[in-house]
């Protein structure tokens, strides 16, 4: 389980659901609920649970890739903890990256193709692309927002959550730089090449602060659009917004590794109502 951090699969989880729920249009449906629709949507099911999946072997893929880094910044993780050994987590990795591509086989040839693209990307991430400075967080960027997309696919249309994958590329991208601030005295040990050692760590804190304010600045076009209702406005002015306002100030004023992490794991959390901001939009 900590291998896998179930949390951020379910957030992967929730944001393919999300994602086919609103390519689906039901914001317009009024004659049917939502457990109605859950129980009629077998491709979306496998879609989600082949993105909770991929996530988790990403994680137990980099947990077995950073265990020199993991021995200084997160001494108390499975493999560095001497409680998981490396083999056993590639191992672990490996069999869940086989049962996403199975499941995304069932789906239909675009999904496959996707998780496919998804499961090549996370393999480099891990062994070469999460030490290249930016290009690393922007991959894992793509991958948050890439899972909405798939929602979408699984229903066979993803316009309609295009603004959602754009917010969600921005703020996560975001937060993956936080994470590199928050990682410095492993990354500068082992001389990993992340965006803070090398530009240094205000010019990775104001590229942080204005991929957070593109995406505060693009959070209210879906309301603009008429594509979410007034509440979806509203939560992510005061539940999302303003939050990453104070925790931007917050970056800025103390870049300490402790303040890192908790300004990283509020960002977690806030994902969260962004969720619920969308969900409510797209349905009242």
């Amino acid at each position: 389980m900590e291998l896998c951090r179930p949390l951020n699969g379910l957030i992967a989880f929730l944001s393919v659901w999300l994602g086919a729920y609103i390519a689906d249009g039901l914001p317009f449906a009024s004659d049917q609920s939502w457990w109605q629709w859950l129980d009629a949507n077998q491709s979306v099911w496998l879609v989600a649970v082949a993105a909770f999946l991929a996530l988790s072997a990403g994680n137990s893929l980099n947990d077995f890739c950073d265990v020199r880094i993991d021995r200084i910044n997160k001494p108390k993780r499975p493999i560095p903890s001497g409680r998981v050994s490396r083999q056993q987590a590639l191992i672990f990795s490996l069999i869940l990256l086989g049962g996403s591509v199975q499941l995304g086989y069932r789906v239909n040839q675009t999904a496959f193709l996707i998780v496919v693209g998804v499961v090549v990307t996370l393999v480099a991430y891990a062994f070469w692309l999460k030490r290249t400075p930016l290009i690393g967080n922007l991959v894992v960027g793509g991958l948050t927002a890439l899972t909405f997309i798939a929602g979408g696919v699984a229903k066979g249309t993803a316009r309609e959550v295009l603004p959602l994958a754009i917010f969600a590329f921005l703020f996560t991208t975001a937060r993956e730089i936080v994470k590199d601030i928050e990682d410095l005295p492993g990354d500068r040990a082992q001389s990993v090449a992340t965006l803070p050692l090398l530009w240094g760590e205000r010019r990775a804190i104001s590229i942080a602060l204005l991929l957070i304010g593109g995406g505060i600045i693009f959070s209210p076009i879906p309301y603009l659009l008429n594509w979410y209702s007034w509440i979806y406005l509203v939560l992510m002015i005061f539940g999302v917004d303003l939050v990453l306002v104070y925790l931007g100030f917050q970056l800025w004023t103390d870049p300490t590794q402790r303040n890192c992490a908790r300004i990283q794991k509020w960002m977690k959390w806030n994902i969260f109502v962004g969720l619920l901001a969308v969900c409510l939009g797209a349905t009242i």
